[in-house]
């Protein structure tokens, strides 16, 4: 059976912690595969937040290009409405039925607003749960979240993963929008593509 990856998200820009969380994942938990999904139209963002779809999936095309075992799905950029993982998860249960156990990466960020999500506990049935926190953080909502009893079940399901990295996607736009240096944050190939259409001025 295949143990694939999930990495979903805005990636609104992909950044090194993105990228840094799903090669840490796919090491410590033997995934076969990690796919990338950039969310077509979030629900809980407003459109003036995220920049075009389009824009984000070449960044995050380019962010894993040559990463043996990553690759980029336009699932839900091509679904017409919100981009809701439910969904998504539903699709990649329906396409790889019993062949593949599927996990699905985020952030403890994530993890903690999943009950403000489309059905929380259908997306337990449908996959497993990695969740890489920021040194020093503080868990004390996740272990509030676990204590929840729709959750206590499921608690086993949710792997916790701590990572070295401590970047933000909008620590790195307003870094961009003053005009200062990110290349630390990104990819080179990223940060040419930002410069080169002029993202996130």
């Amino acid at each position: 059976m295949k143990r694939i990856g999930i990495m979903g998200g805005t990636f609104n820009p992909v950044h090194k912690g993105h990228l840094a969380l799903a090669k840490a994942a796919k090491a410590e938990f033997a995934l076969d595969h990690i796919i990338f999904i950039p969310s077509g139209n979030p629900p809980h963002k407003r459109p003036t937040e995220v920049i075009d779809k389009e824009h984000r999936y070449k960044m995050v095309r380019l962010a894993i290009k040559g990463m043996k075992g990553f690759t980029v799905s336009r699932i839900e950029l091509d679904r017409p409405g919100f981009s809701y993982a439910v969904d998504t998860f539903t699709a990649l249960k329906r396409k790889y039925g019993k062949s593949a156990k599927l996990f699905y990466i985020m952030g403890l960020d994530s993890i903690n607003e999943i009950l403000d999500w489309k059905k929380p506990l259908e997306l337990f049935r449908l996959c497993e749960f990695i969740v890489g926190t920021r040194p020093g953080t503080r868990i004390r909502t996740f272990r509030r979240l676990v204590k929840f009893p729709p959750l206590q079940k499921e608690v086993d399901q949710i792997h916790l993963m701590e990572l070295r990295e401590n970047i933000s996607a909008s620590e790195i736009r307003e870094k961009l929008k003053a005009g200062r240096s990110v290349s630390r944050l990104i990819p080179k190939s990223v940060a040419n593509y930002i410069r080169k259409h002029n993202l996130y001025q």
